[in-house]
């Protein structure tokens, strides 16, 4: 009829137990392991290394210019890695400056902005490599930077 006194703190002690087994758990089915790389080498959507190829930097000093008129991007650019291009919209609509083909952007683009008429995007590339940049807006719209 009586409990023990000593049967509460007992309990109370199991479900402490029981809680930090649940936590364990739970933070166990949450992380723990790092992206894994694709058959390309890069990192996986979740990864940085798309931020370490190229990134959006409004305050970069160009090297080259890409204008953007008539609803195409002007030639082709070649610059050294850790160089940035200007993308320079003369239109009046708006574009996007977006690291893919076709109008849709590439797993882990390094860059996805949109710039409107007679605004510029300024992207550093700082890895070698050809990068494609495209228009989500007007497929049809391509250039490339060439990285050396």
């Amino acid at each position: 009829m009586f409990e023990n006194p000593l049967e509460q703190p007992r309990r109370h002690l199991q479900g402490i137990g029981l809680s930090l087994v649940a936590m364990a758990l739970a933070l166990a089915a949450c992380g723990g392991s790092s992206p894994s790389a694709s058959a390309s080498g890069s990192e996986s959507a979740s990864g940085s290394a798309s931020a370490a190829r190229c990134a959006f930097t409004p305050d970069g000093s160009p090297s080259a210019t890409v204008q953007i008129a008539n609803f195409a991007f002007g030639d082709d650019v070649t610059v050294s890695a850790g160089q940035a291009v200007a993308f320079t919209n003369q239109d009046g609509a708006g574009h996007t400056v977006t690291e893919g083909t076709g109008g849709e952007a590439a797993d882990s683009a390094c860059v996805d902005e949109s710039i409107g008429g007679g605004q510029s995007v300024i992207v550093t590339f700082t890895e070698p490599g050809d990068f494609q940049i495209t228009c989500k807006i007007h497929p049809s719209m391509q250039a490339a930077v060439h990285v050396e």
